[in-house]
C-alpha cells in the first residue's frame, strides 16, 4: 500500500444510500456481548453507551450489533449453537422503543446507525443436507425445502419494515461467516440441483429474493448493504473470481446500496477477524479488485489497525469507507484524536482477539486487552482521588503500567520501579517473536502516557523490602510478574534444555532440531515455534492437552496453524512429560499412561507458563498498611486479565 498517505482522505464526506457520511470511518457490526439492548434497562443503557460512545469518538457510521431474523424452522440440536435459536430481535416487543432511542442518540452525535441482519443456522439447516459447513465439523444440517426458503425471505422483508419504523438508517445482509445466506452462496455447502443450486446465479438466488423482499417493504427509505466474503479461503469454497461475478450480479439487481468486504471464515486461515500475525489491511488489495466490478460504495474491514492504515486503504483506491472495529474498541476516540493530529495518544490495538474470544470462546464478559474500560462505558472514566497520595508501583509490565497511569490520571503522585532496563515485562520479551511485534506498540504508548502524566519511572531498579519501606509510599502496588515455570521432572536442567524467554531474548543456543514442550494453553508455545521455524529450524511441539493451544479461540487458531504448518512445524498432543535425557524425551499419554520416547532433537525449549513472583509481597505483608498485588504476581494469566485488574485496583486507590 501507499506509505504515509495524508489523513485528509479520511475526512471527506460520502453519500452511501440514504446516509450522508461526514467522514469515511465506520465502526462495523460486532456482536461480542456488549450489553443487551433488548434486556434489562441497565443492559440497554450499557449497549447504547458503548456504541454511541464510538459515534461520540468521531465515527460517521456505526454498524451496531447483529440482529437475528426469526428462524421459523424447527431448531437444531446443537445445545450451544446460535443456529438453534428461533428468537427474532426484530419481533421483540421492545425492538421499536429500544432501537428507536438508540438511533436517535446516534443521530444526535452526527452519526448514522445500521443493523446487520443475521440468520445463523448452518448446523441445524442449510441448502444441502449432506454437506458440513467446514472440515472442522461433522455435523450435518437439515436440507431446506423451497417453501422454507420462502418463509425466510418473507421474514427478512417484515424485519426490514420494523427497522425502518425504529428510525434506523440502514440494514446489512450478513452473507458470510456460517450464515445460511453464505451457505447458499458457497459451492462447498450448496450442492442443490434445483433453482437454488449449481451456477453462481442460482446460488445467489435466495439473497436476491431477500433483497427484493426488503425493497418491497421499505422502498428507498433504508440503505441496504451486503457483507460479503471476498474469498472463502477454504477448499471447495468460492474464490475471488466467483466473488467478482457475485458483486456484478448484485450490482445489476439495483437493490443494493453498498458492499462490505472481508475475507476468510470462522475456521480457515485467515480468519475473517485476522489476528496480529497478519499485516495491517493485508487483504485490502482484494477489496480493490472487487471494487472495480461495481459502481457502489465499498467498505473494507480486516485488521485496519489505525488511522494511517485506514488512510492508505482509501488512498490506494481499495475502498470508499474503512471499517475500524478492534481499533475503536481499543480507543473509541481514535477518529477524533487522528483528526486533531494526536496519533501518539491513540491506544493501539494489538490484534490478539481477546475482545471476541472472551465472549464466544471463554464465556466471559466482553473486554479488550489494551483498553480495560471497554464494556464499562457507564462507569465514570477515572474518578478523581478524594485525597491524592504517594503510590509506589513495583513492576513495569502491563499490570504495573496501567495501574500507574490510571492512578496518576486520578491525581495521585506515582512512582514506578522496573527491575529490567526497559519497560513492558513479558510483553517486551514476546515482542521479539515475529507474531507478537505489535506488543511493542502498546508498551511504547504506555511509556508516552506515563511521561505525559509526570509519573516517575526508574528502570534497572530492583525492589527489596528495605527499599520499599524506605521509600515510604502511602500505598504500594506489586506487579512483579512471574518467573518461567519449569516441569518437576528429571533432566530439566540439562544444558540442551532452554527456556522460552531466553530463546526470544537471544540468550540461548538452539540447535537445528527443536522440541517445544508446551504446557501453556495460550500463545507462547506457538509464538516460539514460529520464531524458530522462521530461522529455518525443524520444530516439533508436544502438547500435554487434548488439542493444540486450547485457549486460543477459533478466530485465531486457524490462521496461526496455517502459518506454522506451512513452515513445517509438527504437533503432537496428549504428551505428559516425565523425564529428559540428552537424546530422548520421555512422555506418557495423559489418559492411558502409555509411555512414549521422543528422539531426534538437539534442543528442548520449555514453554510451560509462569509461576507468580510474589516473594516481595509476602515479605511486605504486615509492614505496609495499603499493600496490593496484581497481574502475574497474583496469578499468571493473559494481558487482558492484567490490565483489567489494574483498572479495578487503580480506581480504588
Amino acid at each position: 500500500m501507499t506509505q504515509a498517505a495524508s489523513l485528509d482522505v479520511l475526512w471527506e464526506p460520502l453519500q452511501v444510500g440514504t446516509m450522508a457520511l461526514k467522514n469515511r470511518i465506520m465502526v462495523p457490526t460486532h456482536g461480542a456481548g456488549v450489553g443487551n439492548i433488548l434486556g434489562s434497562e441497565r443492559q440497554a443503557e450499557s449497549f447504547r453507551a458503548y456504541y454511541v460512545g464510538r459515534a461520540r469518538g468521531g465515527a460517521a457510521w456505526v454498524g451496531g450489533s447483529n440482529c437475528f431474523v426469526l428462524n421459523p424452522l424447527i431448531p437444531g440440536f446443537e445445545p450451544t449453537g446460535v443456529g438453534a435459536t428461533t428468537d427474532s430481535n426484530f419481533r421483540n416487543p421492545l425492538f421499536l422503543e429500544r432501537y428507536g432511542r438508540y438511533a436517535d442518540e446516534l443521530h444526535e452525535e452526527g452519526a448514522f446507525g445500521t443493523l446487520q441482519m443475521i440468520l445463523m443456522g448452518g448446523m441445524p439447516h442449510g441448502p444441502t443436507g449432506g454437506r458440513q459447513s467446514s472440515w472442522a465439523t461433522n455435523v450435518l444440517p437439515h436440507e431446506m425445502e423451497p417453501h422454507e426458503i420462502e418463509q425466510l425471505v418473507e421474514e427478512y422483508g417484515y424485519s426490514a419494515g420494523r427497522a425502518l419504523e425504529a428510525r434506523l438508517d440502514g440494514l446489512e445482509i450478513h452473507a458470510n461467516h456460517d450464515d445460511v445466506v453464505q451457505w447458499f452462496l458457497s459451492p462447498l455447502t450448496n450442492q442443490r440441483e434445483d433453482g437454488y443450486g449449481g451456477s453462481v446465479e442460482n446460488r445467489l438466488r435466495m439473497l436476491l429474493e431477500i433483497n427484493r423482499a426488503i425493497r418491497a417493504a421499505v422502498g428507498n427509505g433504508l440503505t441496504l448493504g451486503v457483507r460479503l466474503c471476498m474469498d472463502e479461503m477454504i477448499e471447495g469454497g468460492y474464490d475471488l473470481e466467483e466473488a467478482r461475478e457475485i458483486v456484478r450480479l448484485l450490482t445489476a439487481s439495483g437493490d443494493v446500496d453498498y458492499f462490505s468486504f472481508d475475507v476468510g471464515g470462522n475456521w480457515a486461515g485467515p480468519s475473517y477477524i485476522q489476528p496480529l500475525h497478519y499485516e495491517p489491511a493485508e487483504w485490502a488489495p482484494m477489496s480493490g479488485a472487487l471494487k472495480d466490478e461495481t459502481n457502489l460504495p465499498v467498505v473494507y474491514a480486516g485488521r485496519v489497525t489505525d488511522a494511517e492504515v485506514a488512510a492508505n486503504v482509501l488512498a490506494d483506491g481499495y475502498a470508499d469507507v474503512v471499517g475500524l472495529n478492534r481499533a475503536t474498541i481499543a480507543d473509541p476516540q481514535l477518529p477524533n484524536k487522528a483528526r486533531e493530529g494526536r496519533l501518539g495518544d491513540v491506544r493501539p490495538c494489538i490484534g490478539i482477539n481477546d475482545c471476541i474470544h472472551r465472549g464466544l470462546v471463554d464465556g466471559l464478559p466482553f473486554g479488550c486487552a489494551v483498553n480495560p474500560s471497554a464494556n464499562h462505558e457507564l462507569e465514570e472514566p477515572h474518578p478523581p482521588a478524594p485525597e491524592p497520595c504517594r503510590i509506589l508501583v513495583v513492576g513495569g509490565g502491563p499490570a504495573g503500567l496501567e495501574t500507574a497511569a490510571i492512578a496518576a490520571e486520578r491525581g495521585h503522585n506515582v512512582t514506578l520501579w522496573e527491575r529490567e532496563p526497559v519497560l513492558g515485562g513479558q510483553m517486551t520479551i514476546a515482542a521479539n517473536a515475529p507474531m507478537h511485534r505489535p506488543f511493542a506498540q502498546f508498551v511504547a504508548f504506555e511509556e508516552r502516557r506515563l511521561a505525559g502524566l509526570g509519573v516517575g519511572v526508574s528502570v534497572g531498579r530492583a525492589a527489596s523490602a528495605e527499599s520499599v519501606l524506605e521509600f515510604g509510599a502511602d500505598a504500594v502496588v506489586l506487579a512483579t510478574g512471574a518467573t518461567s515455570r519449569r516441569p518437576d521432572v528429571p533432566g530439566v536442567d540439562l544444558p540442551n534444555v532452554v527456556d522460552i524467554r531466553d530463546v526470544l531474548l537471544g540468550n540461548a543456543e538452539v540447535g537445528q532440531r527443536v522440541v517445544v514442550v508446551a504446557q501453556d494453553d495460550h500463545m507462547p508455545p506457538l509464538s516460539v515455534a514460529d520464531h524458530l521455524a522462521g530461522q529455518g529450524k525443524e520444530v516439533r511441539v508436544l502438547y500435554q492437552t487434548l488439542q493444540v493451544a486450547p485457549l486460543v479461540g477459533k478466530y485465531t487458531i486457524g490462521g496461526i496453524m496455517t502459518r506454522l504448518v506451512a513452515q513445517g512445524v509438527q504437533f503432537e498432543q496428549m504428551h505428559r512429560l516425565v523425564g529428559i535425557e540428552p537424546g530422548a524425551l520421555h512422555t506418557k499419554n495423559i489418559y492411558t499412561n502409555a509411555p512414549t520416547v521422543v528422539e531426534g532433537f538437539d534442543t528442548v525449549v520449555l514453554a510451560c507458563g509462569g509461576a507468580s513472583e510474589n516473594a516481595l509481597y509476602r515479605e511486605l505483608q504486615g509492614k505496609v498498611a495499603d499493600l496490593h498485588v496484581l497481574g502475574d504476581a497474583y496469578a499468571p494469566r493473559r494481558i487482558t486479565f492484567a490490565t483489567r485488574q489494574a483498572w479495578s485496583l487503580a480506581r480504588q486507590l
